[in-house]
């Protein structure tokens, strides 16, 4: 079982560095299967939990609304008004001409939601309320989060993107393994039992230090050799702080979800460590709020 783990580890690890390395399609192609991964695995853990997703809509909208991101617009939800100057227009944008984009991702949401309640309505037998929404959440949750991957990875024009990446990644495994490694020695007072019984508040602790001390590492690392300086040095405690907390709440909210469903793991995709889902929970967390937050302060 070990062996199987590590394995796997090593074949997700260089699929996923060599993507995000490259970028660009590449890295696009790889955020899509991952959505449509994740979005079967929520749908299965709703109907794990007797509710009935409404799956067609669902995954069509997976579908377009991750292709206008990779191909269109990798500023999710940004709408670009026609013959109008959008306040969010970058300069790179304007210099390219680019001043008349029209971005379908915002009302894409309003006609998937639409067709949602349509069939609701239409096989009110079949469906309720209840499956209506946990279809929508279930789209918002992993097609939306899992999306900002794409476009954390081409802020810059792709060039300072990799780097930010870089920052939202590792912080993210800094605060996971100083959570295990000092949770599982010293943890004694539980967190949240009735979600996750294993995690502690020692742990919970060790999670926002290690993050904030690899973000840290990270600031030094780029800035002092010239690497990406375009990040002041005392943003990343910052980002650092935002991850540590993100990515406990990401892994909590996963794990509330799997125990209402009654299951274990969204799905033995990766052998040895369970679904997409179980992999990305923190991470699609941690990618938008790291991706506004760049683009607030940079």
């Amino acid at each position: 079982m070990r062996k199987q783990r590590v394995i796997s580890a090593i074949i997700l690890l260089t699929i996923s560095i060599t993507a995000t390395v490259l970028g660009g399609y590449v890295l696009g192609a790889l955020v899509f299967l991952f959505i449509c991964a994740g979005l079967f695995e929520i749908f299965r853990a709703f109907e794990k939990a007797g509710l009935k997703p409404i799956k067609i809509p669902g995954f069509c909208f997976a579908a377009i609304f991750a292709l206008e991101v990779i191909f269109r617009s990798p500023d999710i939800f940004h709408i670009y008004l026609p013959l109008k100057t959008d306040v969010w227009q970058t300069a790179a944008d304007i210099d390219a001409g680019q001043t008349d984009r029209f971005s379908w991702s915002a009302p894409l949401f309003v006609l998937i939601i639409l067709a949602i309640l349509t069939v609701m309505v239409f096989k009110h037998k079949k469906y309720t309320p209840v499956d209506a929404a946990v279809t929508v959440f279930g789209g918002m949750y992993v097609t939306v989060l899992t999306s900002f991957a794409f476009s954390l990875r081409e802020l810059d024009g792709g060039k300072g993107g990799l780097y930010i990446f870089l920052i939202a990644l590792l912080t993210d495994v800094a605060a996971d393994t100083a959570a295990y490694e000092i949770g599982s020695r010293i943890g004694k007072h539980k967190l949240i039992p009735a979600v996750s019984p294993k995690k502690s508040v020692e742990g919970s602790i060790a999670a926002f230090g290690g993050s904030i001390l690899a973000s840290l590492i990270l600031g030094v690392l780029f800035i002092y050799t010239g690497w990406f300086t375009k990040l002041a040095l005392y943003w990343y405690p910052v980002i650092g702080l935002a991850a540590g907390f993100l990515s406990q709440v990401g892994d909590l909210a996963a794990s509330m979800i799997k125990r209402h469903a009654g299951i274990k793991d969204f799905s033995n995709l990766i052998p040895g460590h369970g679904g997409i889902l179980d992999r990305l929970d923190s991470l699609i967390f941690i990618f938008p709020v790291v991706y506004y937050f760049i683009r607030l302060v940079m």
